[in-house]
């Protein structure tokens, strides 16, 4: 049996990163399995926390709350008003 090798969050070689970055965990293990070769075990708790680190630094745009949304409401529903009375206007003559 070989001695595991030891590998810091810091020492993450940046294919790893960069797969991590586009989402693709499951590829980011191998990258560290085939470049370090550690364990699989390891692996993942390395490229989880990784990912997590980076998630936390780069929230996706869509999942974060952007302020109420009271304005954006407010514009639809003069919006659909608008709409409304135009209709009525068009259907009555």
């Amino acid at each position: 049996m070989k001695p595991e090798v030891i590998v810091s969050d810091a020492e993450l070689p940046m294919e790893v990163l960069h797969a991590i970055e586009k989402g693709r965990k499951i590829e980011a293990i191998k990258i560290l399995r085939e470049r370090t070769g550690i364990g699989l075990a390891n692996a993942k708790v390395l490229v989880e926390r990784a990912a997590r680190q980076f998630t936390e630094k780069n929230p996706r745009p869509e999942l974060t709350e952007s302020g109420s949304g009271t304005p954006r409401l407010l514009m639809s529903l003069l919006l659909a008003l608008l709409i409304f009375a135009v209709y009525r206007h068009l259907t009555a003559a």
